[in-house]
């Protein structure tokens, strides 16, 4: 049985596993090899804590941050399907499924 997400360094585990997946999938990649993908990730992961754990770490604007990315709807349904494969191969619980929905 896998465990639920519990903890920041859970959140942390989960986006880093989640970059990788989109790091190798040819449409996404080009979204990401520009950042310094140390910091970033832990922002991501920081935004999934504050969201899922409640810790209230994460202080920036998502939308701002997203707003002018030539992103399209066939990005978005990547996106999706990659963090919710990442998520289902992690965790399972309460937590997870929320992260999912």
């Amino acid at each position: 049985m896998k465990k639920d997400i519990e903890t920041p360094e859970d959140c942390l585990l989960l986006v880093e596993e989640f970059y990788k997946k989109l790091l190798d999938h040819e449409e996404m990649r080009p979204f990401f090899i520009h950042l310094d993908l140390k910091p970033h990730i832990q922002v991501v992961a920081d935004f999934w804590s504050t969201i899922l754990l409640g810790t209230a770490i994460y202080k920036n604007n998502t939308v701002a941050a997203h707003k002018d990315l030539p992103l399209e709807k066939a990005h978005f349904e990547i996106w999706l399907s990659l963090f919710n494969e990442t998520v289902e191969s992690l965790f399972e619980g309460e937590k997870a499924k929320e992260a999912i929905s």
